[in-house]
């Protein structure tokens, strides 16, 4: 009993953490979860982001991708969520990455802020066509 109780618990706080315990308040959003997809020898990464409450996504402000090295990507697809498009509730950024990319932290800038998208060194491991889910920038 006490072992089913532990798994358990320790399932509802996997589900339950954030992404980052201390997001860029300046960003004006939050990463919810990151999904990584090998694409032969190339990365798509897609960034699922969701607004603080009352605040909105400025898309006059560039909004970039930045590796380790200080190389700075433009999102191949944005998506918005929500019932107002002016105000999004969720956006999606779609990133295309070499592999160098991956082998060191990334962050997203995003109106005046920078958020945690990765923060480990290291590509994961996957094969052509296989994806992973991350919902935490330990990866």
């Amino acid at each position: 009993m006490a072992c089913l109780l532990a798994a358990a618990a320790f399932a509802a706080w996997s589900w339950l953490r954030p992404y980052d315990w201390h997001p860029d308040s300046a960003a004006r959003c939050a990463i919810v979860e990151t999904l990584v997809t090998r694409d032969q020898s190339y990365f798509w990464v897609d960034v699922h982001l969701k607004m603080n409450e009352g605040m909105t996504h400025d898309l006059s402000q560039p909004v970039a991708l930045e590796t380790g090295a200080g190389t700075r990507l433009k999102p191949a697809d944005t998506t918005f969520g929500g019932t107002d498009l002016r105000a999004p509730k969720e956006i999606w950024f779609k990133f295309w990455l070499e592999p160098k990319d991956l082998t060191s932290p990334l962050a997203l800038l995003i109106n005046d802020g920078k958020l945690v998208v990765k923060s480990t060194s290291g590509i994961p491991d996957l094969g052509n066509g296989a994806y992973r889910n991350f919902t935490t920038h330990h990866w």
